[in-house]
């Protein structure tokens, strides 16, 4: 499918600008950012509406503007892990929203404890942190929800 997609992007005469591509719950999904003129634009809706006829694949297209960088703010990496449950993605949101932090890319996954078979989760993500924050306080939040949550978490600068 990856080769299928890129194929029929550039024979449209478009740019594959930026991709996110993963298997989930047994379905592949794509995600692509896609650039170029308005006959290619145009060959790309048309060739998505063929693909969701002939392969039976859910193509929904939508144009975009795009978007400067945000000019004030620290890229970060945060990753947290422990046992599975409900409402983990929620918490750590839930601190980064009050603060204002912007969550650029975020994966989750539960994978097994080799041994015992436990369901262990992990998330990553990148984060946009406004430059005004205070970095220690959003430490202290975050650690004081994973402790009380019995999670690992690692806050790190860098993109």
């Amino acid at each position: 499918l990856v080769n299928e997609m890129s194929s029929l992007v550039r024979e449209a005469g478009a740019n594959l600008e930026d991709s996110r591509m993963a298997v989930l719950g047994g379905e592949f999904a794509i995600i692509l950012l896609i650039s170029g003129g308005t006959d290619a634009i145009g060959r790309v809706k048309q060739i998505g509406a063929q693909l969701e006829t002939d392969s039976k694949m859910r193509c929904i297209l939508k144009e975009t503007t795009r978007v400067s960088a945000p000019m004030d703010y620290l890229p970060y990496r945060i990753r947290v892990s422990g046992a599975d449950r409900p409402g983990i993605v929620q918490s750590i949101a839930s601190i980064l929203a009050s603060r204002g932090v912007n969550v650029a890319s975020l994966e989750s996954r539960v994978t097994y404890a080799p041994e015992s078979g436990t369901p262990l989760f992990v998330l990553e993500a990148k984060l946009h942190v406004p430059s005004k924050i205070v970095l220690s306080e959003l430490r202290s939040q975050l650690a004081a929800t994973c402790e009380e949550e019995n999670l690992d978490f690692t806050l790190e600068a860098g993109a």
